[in-house]
């Protein structure tokens, strides 16, 4: 089990994943927009905490689209399954930049709104910097053991129910050691918070994101405009 606490400086919030969150491409940004973005990047900054923790699991099954860690978390999943073929242990992680920044979205929502839309996007970008932190340190874990990795996986993802949240929650005491939940809704407290998987892939086949594995490729407005796949499906 691994659990750690970063500096909030530790990690980077990028700037052009943020806009691109707000619906940005190559429109210039005005002055009142880029000053919230800084406003916000800084703000988050001072008051989130970084926290993540995650174990290595044998994986013990991989029979008829069902899927079993370590039998404590068992998924029934053609996606996962196929994703996972070449693997025979995974990462299982989950991961928050606290509830600071949950309080301060809600408060903006309710006392300026245009500065709630510009927060939120920018701590979407700071999770997501953060889970590729991590991914870097499994992956350096990984290689060690002669091993690549896949990408990483999240329920809610393709045909992985969000419910099975739960299931990694408990199986790393997430909720004592970096104060994540999830609601009966599954929908993970504090929001900006990650739970995935990451596969140890024994060959070296090189596993591709696809938009079309999406649970909401279909309402998805970067695809639908033409755009850069977003931050889950662009590496």
């Amino acid at each position: 089990m691994r659990v750690n606490n970063l500096k909030n400086n530790d990690i980077n919030i990028d700037i052009a994943e943020a806009l691109r969150y707000l619906g940005y491409k190559s429109k210039e940004i005005d002055d009142e927009t880029y000053k919230s973005l800084n406003e916000s990047v800084a703000e988050l900054q001072e008051i989130s905490e970084l926290k993540y923790v995650y174990r290595i699991i044998d994986i013990n099954k991989k029979v008829d689209n069902y899927i079993s860690f370590a039998e404590e978390i068992n998924i029934k999943s053609h996606d996962l399954a196929n994703l996972f073929k070449n693997c025979d242990k995974a990462a299982v992680l989950a991961t928050t930049i606290g509830f600071e920044v949950e309080k301060r979205i809600r408060y903006y929502g309710m006392t300026n709104l245009s500065k709630s839309i510009v927060f939120d996007a920018c701590a979407a970008a700071y999770i997501e910097a953060l889970c590729d932190y991590i991914e870097e340190e499994i992956r350096e874990l990984a290689a060690k053991e002669g091993c690549s990795i896949t990408y990483r996986y999240s329920p809610g993802y393709g045909d992985v129910p969000l419910f099975h949240q739960a299931e990694i929650l408990r199986a790393l005491n997430a909720e004592k050691l970096i104060g994540l939940s999830a609601l009966d809704t599954s929908l993970l407290v504090p929001r900006k918070s990650v739970t995935a998987f990451i596969g140890f892939n024994k060959t070296n086949e090189i596993y591709k994101k696809s938009c079309l594995d999406c649970t909401f490729y279909n309402n998805c407005s970067f695809t639908r405009e033409g755009g850069k796949p977003c931050a889950k499906y662009a590496r």
